[in-house]
């Protein structure tokens, strides 16, 4: 994983949406943080030197790799304005001297979409398509993990 700069990181999430229920899946057992806990798909931001695309929003292209990485599912960096833009926080980890951007977006996805076609990759162990009412169902990762249902509840 690599962080913007030595001491910024943006960590970015996205809430998958089909059919009123929305894609959360499972870390791995041998994750560095949360393990085994459910998450949405997305994460740190990594920006290449030699990076070629549109350098103005590289965000846009970066939080559409990293679902397309976790999941297979194809999510066109246009859904990554500020319009679909849901949470937004900043957070200063002392200990490390790491300051980190959370954001958390929000992408219907087409209705035609098949949910059968999620491919998880390595970072992941299982996947489900939840409804609201089922979050208390799915351990986060405690006090650690309450911005990914902090970025749900902003997406509803």
């Amino acid at each position: 994983m690599a962080n913007l700069t030595e001491n910024v990181k943006l960590l970015q999430k996205a809430v998958l949406f089909h059919h009123g229920r929305f894609l959360i899946v499972q870390r791995a057992a041998n994750s560095d943080s949360r393990p085994s806990c459910w998450d949405l798909p997305g994460g740190n931001a990594e920006w290449p030197a030699d990076f070629i695309g549109n350098q103005e929003n590289m965000h846009m292209e970066d939080i559409s790799r990293e679902i397309k990485e976790e999941t297979g599912i194809n999510v066109l960096s246009q859904h990554f304005t500020k319009e679909n833009l849901t949470f937004f926080r900043t957070f200063y980890e002392a200990k490390k001297e790491v300051y980190t951007i959370i954001t958390g977006w929000k992408v219907e996805l087409p209705s035609d979409f098949d949910r059968k076609v999620v491919a998880l990759s390595s970072e992941h162990i299982d996947h489900k398509w939840v409804s609201i009412d089922e979050l208390s169902d799915y351990d986060f990762g405690g006090k650690r993990g309450e911005f990914i249902i902090d970025i749900i509840r902003g997406s509803i």
